[in-house]
């Protein structure tokens, strides 16, 4: 049986912020409560990631529209327990919920700036969504490549590495994007489409991600592993190819984490990625500027290739 979704609009403009603790129309309780704690930076406010959120909606709502999403919560900061939640917030404004199959509650999501601003009421710090389709969670939309280094490779080795299956993705006939994860890892990100007679599944998605993988930890046993097992990934990179699954999420580009430092998740150029770049200067207060340069992500759907020609390709490889 497929899943049902409520009909979503697609991002418009943003409002402005009205002043004080109201921003896009939600007022913000306890605007001055830190959700990340002054370190080795000013603390970030509750009313910061508010701010925040209104400024990032016009690049983070594309990638979220129409998508179920999953959410980190800490209401006491990242020093404080944490929810993971996937289901409608109660109390929270312009939700877009979306029915699962399977699923007897439905997941949250939202569509406009006003819906993201009322999770930084709710304190959501974090943002994962479905790689599906908008309104369409039964269908894949896009294939991420989730490089996740050992804590002893630096992150240069994690450059290179996104730059190898770049080479590989681009061989099955892809324009591959990238972006930092707001830790230590970098996502490469391809759109996927099907064709007339075949629509693609979860699992063929799946089966796919996990073919590109094996083929990089074949050629290169010593740099890369498929297999999570912590023993296994000692000095390695995992290539998380489980990101493709249905239900599974990373997080959206853009995103916050919930994370010392205020972290955000950043979509880059190419040209951007090189030797010496550090994913810890992407941060919440250090966002103006990135936020202005434009979207390096903005074709990604428009780049959307056959999975069934890229298999082709894939064995030819």
């Amino acid at each position: 049986m497929g899943a049902s979704v409520v009909k979503a609009k697609l991002p418009t403009k943003t409002k402005p912020a009205k002043g004080g603790n109201v921003i896009a129309g939600i007022t913000i309780s306890h605007p001055e409560k830190p959700l990340w704690p002054a370190a080795k930076q000013a603390a970030v406010t509750k009313l910061d990631l508010a701010r925040y959120y209104e400024k990032a909606a016009a690049l983070m709502l594309p990638h979220i529209a129409g998508r179920p999403i999953s959410m980190v919560r800490a209401p006491e900061g990242i020093g404080g327990q944490r929810f993971f939640q996937r289901h409608v917030l109660a109390g929270a404004a312009h939700v877009v919920p979306v029915r699962i199959a399977g699923e007897k509650q439905p997941y949250h999501s939202t569509d406009d700036v006003e819906g993201l601003v009322s999770l930084a009421q709710a304190a959501v710090l974090e943002i994962h969504p479905w790689g599906c389709k908008p309104l369409e969670p039964e269908i894949p939309e896009r294939l991420i490549f989730d490089l996740d280094p050992a804590p002893d490779v630096p992150f240069d080795s994690v450059i290179d590495a996104a730059k190898e299956i770049k080479g590989v993705l681009a061989g099955c006939g892809f324009t591959p994007f990238v972006k930092t994860t707001g830790g230590k890892g970098i996502h490469v990100v391809v759109a996927i489409a099907a064709d007339r007679k075949h629509p693609v599944s979860w699992d063929e998605a799946k089966a796919f991600a996990l073919a590109v993988s094996e083929s990089l930890a074949r050629a290169h046993p010593e740099r890369y592993v498929t297999n999570m097992s912590k023993k296994q990934r000692e000095g390695k990179i995992f290539i998380d190819y489980l990101r493709n699954g249905r239900s599974a999420t990373a997080v959206a580009p853009w995103s916050p984490r919930a994370r010392d430092g205020a972290t955000i998740s950043v979509p880059l150029n190419w040209s951007q990625l090189k030797k010496g770049l550090d994913p810890a200067a992407f941060t919440i207060a250090a966002a103006a500027p990135l936020l202005k340069r434009g979207d390096p992500w903005k074709d990604l759907a428009a780049s959307a290739v056959s999975l069934q020609t890229a298999q082709k390709k894939l064995a030819k490889l």
